[in-house]
């Protein structure tokens, strides 16, 4: 089924992209994205997901869709970096711990295209990644030169002992579609899947978002509210990569199958600014293991929008 849909996206990712139908010059943007269970206040966690960090550079576009009957649609084109950081609830031990996570880290580049149709409220994204997991992917170089700059940590010993390094090859996909129960209140369900040697699962997703504020096109207040449940077919951060497998970790972390993620953002758009952030709680993903949360904020500029539409 999942190969199927992923088959279908870029069927239709790559039509969209061939189909001349009138474009306007694209906005490019840029945003920066720092996300840390430590900012989990008053929590403030240091196990798990830990740390992560997304740059991405893209440019925002209009065009009339020839495929929907509608008066017009969204596109973006962009490039994304990303660095992610795993690390055991026993941060300290510089040993494997039954059920607990291995240490690891993965760093990403990332080619992708969304099309939203504006008056339909219909959605596609898809994206293409490569990178690396495992020791050259820098994530325990930098958690530990971060910990030598704080007197209150100390190194950890354990990222000796990250997942091995291995090839990253992934597709994403999402489909969605919004439904407007008001100017202000919407709903949109989505479809996510991944496929590949990072990540392969299927969630479905509901998101409910309020526009709180808005004084013009440019200065607005919004929340989202989120939930998924993910169907896990594999997790290199939780038992190494497929083509080096890591025999350490494999069989003895067993992946839960399901996997619930709630979340709950703000968005802050100023003209050519945005401020953003959330929080996200993350259910038990390995027997043994505990539910967890963290939090994230995002500042990006869009140099190209327009100030007195």
């Amino acid at each position: 089924m999942s190969r199927g849909l992923f088959l279908l996206g870029a069927i239709i990712v790559g039509i969209s992209a061939l189909l001349p139908g009138q474009s306007a010059r694209g906005d490019t943007y840029l945003s920066f994205e720092l996300a840390n269970d430590v900012f989990y206040l008053p929590t403030k966690t240091d196990q798990y997901f830990t740390h992560g960090l997304k740059l991405e550079f893209g440019k925002r576009g209009s065009k009339t869709p020839l495929l929907l009957a509608s008066g017009g649609a969204t596109t973006e084109r962009y490039w994304r970096l990303t660095q992610n950081l795993y690390t055991p609830r026993e941060i300290e031990a510089s040993y494997f711990v039954e059920n607990d996570r291995p240490f690891a880290s993965y760093l990403l580049v990332t080619r992708g295209k969304s099309f939203t149709d504006d008056q339909l409220g219909f959605g596609l994204r898809g994206e293409f990644s490569g990178g690396i997991l495992g020791r050259y992917s820098g994530g325990g170089r930098m958690q530990n030169a971060f910990h030598d700059v704080l007197s209150f940590a100390d190194s950890l010993p354990g990222w000796a002992n990250e997942v091995k390094p291995d090839v990253l090859l992934n597709y994403d996909l999402q489909v969605s579609q919004r439904f407007s129960v008001s100017s202000r209140f919407s709903f949109t369900t989505t479809l996510i899947g991944q496929l590949g040697t990072l990540y392969t699962n299927l969630a479905p997703e509901l998101k409910i978002s309020w526009l709180v504020i808005r004084t013009n096109d440019n200065r607005t207040l919004s929340f989202d509210l989120f939930s998924n449940a993910k169907l896990v077919a594999y997790d290199a951060t939780l038992t190494g990569g497929l083509l080096n497998r890591d025999e350490r970790y494999r069989g003895k972390i067993r992946p839960k199958r399901l996997v619930s993620l709630f979340g709950f953002d703000g968005v802050i758009d100023l003209d050519k600014l945005q401020l953003s952030g959330g929080l996200r709680h993350l259910g038990a993903e390995f027997s043994g293991g505990l539910p967890h949360a963290w939090a994230w904020f995002s500042v990006g500029v869009q140099p190209g929008k327009s100030l007195d539409r």
